[in-house]
């Protein structure tokens, strides 16, 4: 399979592609990994700068940059997808999950008789998609219970991955619910919001991540 990668925010597409590499090199050399970057230089994220010194950090939006970037980053993902793609999966990490969830769910309320850009999506310690307004500058978490409710729920094949210590575990279990309980897949570590390097754990997220690519190969 062929993923979109997406980092996290204070990161970047270089310091993601990293993290990922025990995984990826886990997973197999059948998979291509493409791994691209937002446009707001931000401060690194917490613990980031002391193992990955950089000059510059980056971020897919930020509320401090104004509620336009939520929207643009949309924009330039569906830009990437189009001019790049097609990508048989995805992988966004934190803001890089919040923002492909919210792709997907922009893509599904406008296009819902068209297939979806992705066959599968996998969000590492993912973040609430989110409801931005230019109007009054609102940012506001999507709240699952209304998809669930409309029926608008990520009706594709998905594998969630998130830490027990992860200060920001609660968004990671909203991410979950705003995906078809049918199709989605879970595994929970025993460590923070970061991707584990440990053999046994990476053979872990490995395993659950290749049952998603079984189920996305055979159509759900």
């Amino acid at each position: 399979m062929r993923f979109i990668c997406l980092h996290g925010m204070g990161t970047s597409a270089e310091i993601f592609e990293t993290q990922t590499d025990p995984l990826r090199q886990a997973l197999g050399k059948n998979h291509d990994f493409e791994f691209y970057e937002g446009e707001h230089d931000v401060p690194p994220a917490t613990g980031i700068h002391e193992v990955f010194k950089r000059d510059v950090y980056k971020a897919w939006y930020d509320p401090c940059l104004g509620a336009s970037t939520h929207r643009k980053a949309i924009e330039l993902l569906s830009e990437i997808v189009d001019e790049d793609g097609p990508f048989d999966g995805c992988i966004g990490f934190s803001q890089g999950a919040a923002l492909l969830a919210s792709y997907l769910l922009a893509h599904q309320a406008l296009n819902p008789f068209s297939p979806p850009p992705f066959r599968l999506a996998i969000f590492i310690c993912g973040s609430s998609a989110l409801s931005v307004s230019e109007v009054d500058g609102l940012w506001s978490r999507i709240n699952p219970r209304d998809l669930e409710a409309k029926n608008k729920r990520i009706k594709i094949p998905t594998v969630h991955i998130y830490g027990r210590k992860d200060p920001a575990y609660q968004e990671s279990l909203n991410l979950k619910d705003m995906c078809d309980p049918r199709m989605r897949l879970e595994y929970a570590h025993s460590s923070g919001h970061d991707i584990p390097r440990g053999i046994a754990v990476t053979k872990d997220m490995a395993r659950v991540i290749q049952k998603g690519i079984e189920r996305a190969m055979c159509g759900h």
